[in-house]
């Protein structure tokens, strides 16, 4: 008879753990869903602007050992922060006058740049979406400059190159 019972325990162990899971499946929950219409994502921009936008280093009459300051303002009319660094090219002109030149670059109190105009290359500015950042440059002429630099010129471009804010 032992194994009479034991087959009993065994169906009824069985039973009741079927009866368990259906009790736990079988009951029912409300749900509910609701919209959240009209997202819209939108990549940021950089778009940059420069006042002025021509001439901003022009000079006219520089002479040896003196240094004339000029300003420009970096506009960034994107949506996102930048950071700004200017750079220089000669585009015509005389190269010996050129290489001669120097220019300092502050930004506020910061220098960004110091050094020979045919390098030039400034630590980058962080300008703001929607902001203006105002650069100073001050232009030089070594005093050492000799004659044949008289009544030479350059013609060149600045370039201000902007990368996201990181």
């Amino acid at each position: 008879m032992s194994w009479i019972r034991r087959y009993r325990r065994v169906v009824a162990l069985a039973v009741g753990i079927v009866f368990a899971a259906g009790v736990g499946t079988a009951s029912a929950y409300f749900t509910a869903q609701t919209q959240i219409p009209d997202n819209v994502i939108r990549a940021g921009t950089v778009e940059l602007g420069s006042i002025p936008a021509t001439s901003a280093i022009s000079i006219d009459g520089l002479a040896p050992g003196t240094t004339v300051t000029r300003s420009m303002q970096i506009v960034n009319d994107g949506s996102l922060a930048v950071d700004a660094v200017v750079t220089g090219a000669k585009k015509m002109g005389i190269t010996d006058f050129y290489n001669s030149l120097t220019v300092r670059v502050l930004h506020g109190e910061r220098e960004i740049y110091d050094g020979a105009m045919n390098a030039l290359r400034t630590l980058p500015v962080s300008v703001g979406a929607g902001k203006t950042e105002e650069l100073s440059f001050e232009v030089g002429l070594p005093a050492t400059a000799g004659d044949d630099l008289e009544g030479d010129y350059v013609r060149m471009t600045l370039y201000v190159d902007a990368e996201q804010t990181r």
